[in-house]
């Protein structure tokens, strides 16, 4: 089978919903913290974690991808739930699940399923989770604005550009038609799931990708090399292009551009990708705060926070799916061993029924 046609399989959504293709594919890395936000009263504060133990503490950490709605959800939550605090931290999916693991988290954001060896480590502690997808990501790639020439990139081009080793150094390397001046590759470091995602999707390898490429630690600080330099190139994701419309330009990949509707309609592929939450079985007994939430979280004002953050959101369906798997208490993973080509509320309705 060709790198095309193999690059076809993962993560390709159908027109009714969400498909299930690539659920293997990496979401946010195993990185070091960013600034700890919390959203207690409703307001947003600076400072570290409820104390384990506290019971009216609510700490949720991982994806820096999920970060923007898990933030939103908190702080809309706080606000309602003066005598909870919620902190909300970027991590990373991997360095999430491994605080997850040590039982210093109640839920742990991710944007890519749970891995074999993550759950096989939370089974060996005797840690029992329920795993609820929230919503859909598309990785956009961007260049400036000034950047005339180039609308549309191909997969196999961007291959070519992103590989190890890669003879293409100026942009006329892509096309004769391009000027003769030097590309500049920006982008997550590899303490992101992005640049894991990404790597594998584009490149075909995980964690491999050409040796002049300039990671930064911030989507914010990558958005803004780019917005600098006009022979510049990242790729971040969708929010993250969405709300700095003003200040990147999006390119096409085999035609399509990211948004909403080709991110769930299913023809922005293989960059599109779930985003999910994992819930605590201790957390949800222990705390009575944690099951609040995550009600909240999967209600229709909860949900507000998806759009909000510039994601998109799953078919209805699929929500009505993940509510009933919450409150069945259903443990573990269903999407780690998912086949390709499965729709979302496929998947969950296959378990739901048994199968």
């Amino acid at each position: 089978m060709s790198n095309q046609s193999n690059l076809n399989m993962k993560w390709v959504a159908g027109l009714a919903g969400l498909t299930l293709a690539g659920a293997l594919l990496a979401g946010c890395g195993s990185g070091g913290d960013s600034t700890a936000t919390g959203a207690t009263t409703g307001a947003e504060t600076k400072g570290p974690a409820p104390k384990a133990g506290d019971k009216s503490a609510l700490n949720i950490d991982g994806s820096t991808t999920v970060y923007p709605i898990a933030s939103a959800m908190g702080e809309e939550f706080g606000a309602a739930n003066s005598d909870v605090s919620v902190v909300v931290n970027k991590a990373g999916t991997g360095s999430g699940f491994q605080k997850f693991e040590r039982g210093e988290i109640d839920i742990a954001t991710a944007s890519r399923p749970i891995k074999a060896e993550e759950d096989k480590a939370l089974k060996d502690k005797g840690i029992d989770y329920i795993e609820l997808p929230v919503a859909f990501d598309g990785v956009s790639i961007v260049v400036n604005p000034a950047n005339k020439w180039i609308t549309n990139v191909t997969l196999d081009e961007m291959k070519k550009a992103w590989a190890p080793g890669s003879p293409i150094k100026m942009w006329s390397d892509i096309n004769p038609a391009y000027p003769k001046e030097k590309i500049n590759f920006y982008g997550p470091t590899e303490n992101h799931g992005t640049y894991e995602y990404f790597t594998e999707a584009v490149v075909g390898k995980k964690n491999t990708i050409r040796e002049d490429y300039q990671p930064n630690q911030e989507y914010t600080a990558i958005i803004q090399s780019v917005s600098g330099d006009k022979d510049g190139i990242a790729y971040v994701g969708f929010n993250y292009y969405d709300t700095n419309r003003d200040k990147v330009k999006a390119l096409t990949v085999n035609g399509v551009a990211p948004e909403a509707d080709t991110i769930l309609g299913g023809t922005y592929t293989p960059l599109s990708r779930p985003l999910f939450l994992y819930v605590s079985k201790k957390a949800l007994a222990d705390k009575p705060s944690v099951k609040k939430f995550v009600d909240y979280a999967l209600s229709d004002a909860g949900l507000k926070a998806v759009t909000e953050a510039k994601y998109v959101l799953l078919p209805k369906e699929a929500y009505d799916l993940v509510r009933k798997r919450f409150e069945a208490g259903t443990a573990g993973s269903v999407f780690m061993s998912a086949k390709p080509g499965m729709k979302i509320q496929d998947v969950l309705a296959k378990e739901s029924a048994g199968k």
